[in-house]
């Protein structure tokens, strides 16, 4: 693959100037990614179990706010339209919606543990739905703050919601390979849509009003109209297709697969206009940034990533680097390639490495559970009495956190090797020891307390 060293900038459709090539502040992979109407601001949704709010000032980023509430990672946001709000769902199960003016939590709707994965908004901000694991998919009205109704039927996992262009219909897709709509006021089902067998990952309503666009487990991106007839296959890939995204005039489809690959569709021919590599691993999310071909899109890196496909035929630097840190096949020691592989994803090491999904592991020898000042903690490690040494840490690998600490959001990494566990624990003693206690352990031979 030969990927163009530099880029030539080209100024999107209604923007006054370039976007951040990237944006940055985010502690573990970003599993989602929106752009407001105006283009002026962005929110993301991370692994890191947190949102960031974004101002997109020309060829800058500022982090207007941090959102953190969810006990998991969050898999989507979505910006309300008329209102000062965005609204996200996570890995535990719950729906939230925040003041997008002042960074607050306005409501949390906890449901049961399912994973919940997509969430949409109706184009009048009413009402908000979101996708859950459990087979269900969730309308909520946003004034009330409340569930309105639950939508079923489906036979497996759901993975994806959106509302019909005049917001009288949602749509749901699912691993059953359905789509099925729904009445937004009752809640009441309406004919399938489609039944396209393999499992829907995404959907997308067209701006003609008569067609839905899907992206499925087997690769496949199509188009269906509203009566489940006139089917049309756009394109058929090697990987899953993961991401799509409508051009603020409709003309473009982008279509972001689980190889990293992103793909411009014209809407009324379906023909490719462009194509590029966007990422090295999946693409979960996709934003266009104006009419034109560019766009943000998200994956395994901890950043938002801007791709003019338009210039240079589409090829671009991959921002991002391949093995990431979770990724290494090798290491210094059995010890630490654990922790690369099971642990760097939540945690750094360091002082000024910042919190992940989980808190920086530096001097965790010897400190009281859920006192780190600037991480979110559940309320259930704040109430344990634990004090992190070998023997309390080495439990979570063999018990499991939630079971050592039941509610706590920390995610299951067991260790069935107790030679592993060891090794684990021998690199966090050392690697996690202020510089001076490190030397004299070191000097002693001993353990860190």
């Amino acid at each position: 693959m030969i990927i163009a060293a530099s880029i030539n900038w080209s100024p999107p459709a209604r923007a006054e100037a370039p976007f951040p090539l990237t944006l940055k502040g985010h502690g573990g992979p970003v599993r989602a990614i929106t752009v407001s109407k105006d283009f002026k601001e962005a929110a993301t949704a991370s692994f890191d179990y947190g949102i960031i709010l974004w101002a997109l000032d020309g060829d800058k980023a500022h982090i207007r706010h941090r959102l953190f509430g969810h006990n998991a990672a969050v898999n989507d946001v979505a910006f309300v339209p008329g209102r000062t709000e965005v609204v996200s769902v996570s890995d535990d199960g719950s729906f939230a919606i925040w003041d997008s003016a002042t960074g607050t939590l306005k409501a949390k709707i906890e449901d049961t543990a399912d994973k919940v994965l997509d969430v949409a908004v109706s184009p009048d901000g009413k009402h908000a739905a979101a996708a859950r694991w459990d087979g269900s998919a969730r309308l909520y009205d946003l004034t009330a703050q409340e569930e309105a109704h639950r939508l079923e039927d489906h036979r497996g996992a759901v993975n994806a919601v959106a509302f019909s262009n005049d917001g009288s219909t949602v749509f749901t897709g699912a691993y059953d390979g359905i789509i099925r709509a729904f009445d937004t006021e009752n809640g009441s089902p309406l004919p399938p849509v489609y039944n396209f067998g393999w499992g829907i990952n995404v959907l997308l309503p067209l701006a003609d009003g008569k067609r839905i666009a899907f992206g499925a487990l087997d690769g496949t991106v199509a188009t269906v109209d509203l009566k489940g007839e006139n089917f049309r296959e756009i394109a058929k890939f090697e990987r899953p297709v993961l991401a799509l995204a409508l051009s603020p005039d409709g003309r473009t489809i982008a279509a972001g697969n689980g190889g990293g690959f992103i793909h411009l569709f014209d809407t009324d021919s379906l023909e490719s206009k462009r194509d590029a590599a966007g990422s090295f691993g999946p693409i979960w999310g996709l934003a266009f940034t104006g009419n034109d071909d560019a766009l943000y899109h998200v994956g395994l890196d901890n950043f938002a990533s801007w791709h003019d496909l338009s210039a240079n035929g589409g090829f671009q630097p991959i921002q991002g680097k391949f093995p990431r840190q979770f990724q290494v096949q090798e290491a210094g020691s059995p010890g630490e390639l654990e922790f690369n592989r099971k642990c760097s994803i939540c945690h750094t090491l360091t002082p000024d490495g910042g919190n992940r999904a989980g808190p920086t592991l530096y001097n965790v020898f010897g400190r009281e559970a859920g006192t780190l000042p600037g991480y979110d903690y559940s309320e259930a490690l704040i109430r344990s009495s634990i004090v992190w040494n070998t023997q309390t840490i080495g439990e979570l690998f063999d018990k499991g956190p939630d079971i050592v600490v039941p509610g706590t959001k920390m995610p299951v990494q067991r260790l069935k090797s107790i030679e592993k566990r060891d090794e684990l624990l021998d690199f966090l003693r050392e690697a996690t020891a202020p510089s001076n206690k490190r030397k004299k352990a070191n000097a002693k031979g001993g353990d860190v307390q």
